[in-house]
């Protein structure tokens, strides 16, 4: 499957990537797809029975989610995410790019 790539991204450095504002992180997730997979995946760490369960993952990631007043492409969470729902760092950072001119 192609990655999920779209929009015409803006070649930016790694270090000069802009945080993105909360309408800004959500849109993309909601355009890109990954909105439901986000939210399982942080859901499977307060899931006593489930192989992820970590209550401070899930309590740091989904406060994160929640109350964030920006999101930052290189935190924890995001980087985390982007590994356990296989994507590229290209695939993310056009997605980021692009959701960062909106």
């Amino acid at each position: 499957m192609a990655p999920k790539v779209w929009g015409n991204a803006i070649p930016l450095a790694e270090d000069h990537i802009p945080d993105l504002q909360p309408d800004q992180f959500w849109f993309a997730l909601k355009m890109s797809g990954y909105e439901e997979e986000l939210l399982s995946w942080i859901a499977s760490f307060n899931d006593p029975e489930g192989e992820n369960y970590e209550p401070h993952t899930w309590a740091f990631f989904s406060a994160k989610l929640d109350k964030a007043t920006f999101f930052e492409r290189n935190s924890p969470l995001v980087e985390n995410a982007r590994i356990a729902l296989g994507m590229s760092e290209h695939e993310l950072d056009s997605i980021w790019n692009y959701a960062s001119t909106i």
